[in-house]
């Protein structure tokens, strides 16, 4: 994968995706913030580049790229991250570390580290994923054990480091956090529940679901035909229809009927107020409401996270991360500039705005 090149002292170059190449600015010249500048509070991307000799730094920026800096480096020798997150205060980039653990790199540098139980471990469980609390000071995540792909759901924090069970079903996801003792959880069975370290499962909605997603004050979530190809993964819904439920659960209401004939996840909202969704085993996101249709970029855009203005929001695409401007981006024919490389190079990026924006 091609290194990033020097652009300037302070500029981070923006290409066209009909024209990409590689581009960027040298850790030099942008590891020291002008003016004590700190990072922005209403948006940040993380990624990390591989150096010549093979370590992994990773980087923090504001959402437009700006006020890059370097937060620390992974050695060659070391286990690779895996499933780059940022916590959800935006405090930190948290990655998934040998299957076994969760590793957390502050935005000071520092670093947490939360690890499964020695027990767990040795049953054969590895962690798939994992989600932070409002605080970023606990984290929760889905555990698979390997032989029968049994799937648990164990919590954390940073005073207690080690993670302990926190559910006893065999079949169940984190989705993630409603507050900062409340943890979402769904099932292939369509079971939509809460739980708190302690306390059992709390179902939220008699009605059967899956993929819920936090947004706006709601849980949404889909109903349909709800299943999972059977090896730990989650679950995907078919014949969906979107429905949503306050934070207190309940029967909820309806908000759009999809029924598109496709397997797929629910991973946010457009502003325009159609669905972010991906379809079964296609890394593809798309855009759902009477019809599916994909963001016009040159590229595949793997993952959209929409800026807390809403005009503006980040695609993720393998080694690229690309800027959208969403008004043109809705256009019938948009413009080359709706969607500008931001970064090319780069390895687990991902991008933050804060909780209810």
């Amino acid at each position: 994968m091609a290194l990033l090149v020097a652009v300037g002292a302070s500029a981070i170059v923006l290409t066209s995706l009909g024209s990409v190449s590689t581009v960027g600015v040298a850790p030099a010249d942008i590891a020291r913030p002008q003016g004590g500048q700190t990072l922005s509070a209403t948006g940040r991307i993380a990624y990390f580049k591989q150096e010549q000799n093979g370590d992994l730094t990773l980087w923090a920026a504001n959402f437009d790229g700006t006020r890059a800096r370097p937060l620390a480096t992974l050695p060659q020798s070391g286990p690779r991250p895996f499933s780059s997150r940022w916590t959800a205060d935006g405090g930190a980039i948290a990655f998934i570390n040998s299957g076994i653990g969760v590793s957390a790199i502050r935005v000071d540098g520092t670093r947490l580290d939360t690890v499964l139980p020695a027990d767990v471990r040795s049953a054969g469980f590895r962690i798939t994923d994992h989600r932070w609390s409002p605080s970023g000071r606990r984290v929760a995540v889905t555990a698979v054990r390997s032989n029968d792909n049994r799937s648990e759901v164990f919590i954390a924090s940073a005073t207690a480091p080690t993670f302990a069970r926190a559910t006893d079903l065999g079949d169940a996801f984190v989705a993630d956090w409603l507050d900062e003792e409340q943890v979402l959880v769904e099932s292939s069975r369509g079971l939509l529940g809460t739980v708190r370290s302690g306390f059992p499962l709390k179902r939220l909605t008699e009605r059967a679901g899956a993929s819920p997603v936090v947004s706006e004050g709601r849980i949404f979530f889909l109903t349909g035909k709800i299943g999972g190809p059977g090896d730990g993964a989650l679950p995907y819904v078919g014949e969906t229809v979107v429905w949503s439920v306050g934070p207190e659960g309940g029967e909820g209401r309806l908000e759009m009927r999809l029924s598109l004939g496709s397997e797929m996840r629910l991973d946010g909202r457009w502003p325009d107020g159609r669905y972010l969704v991906h379809l079964a085993r296609d890394r593809t996101q798309w855009l759902a409401s009477t019809r599916l249709v994909t963001l016009a970029s040159a590229i595949p855009l793997q993952r959209v996270i929409v800026g807390a203005d809403r005009k503006s929001a980040i695609g993720l695409a393998g080694a690229r991360i690309v800027r959208i401007d969403v008004a043109r981006a809705n256009l019938a024919s948009p413009p080359p500039e709706a969607f500008v490389v931001l970064l090319d190079g780069v390895i687990g990026a991902d991008a933050w705005v804060p909780r209810g924006s």
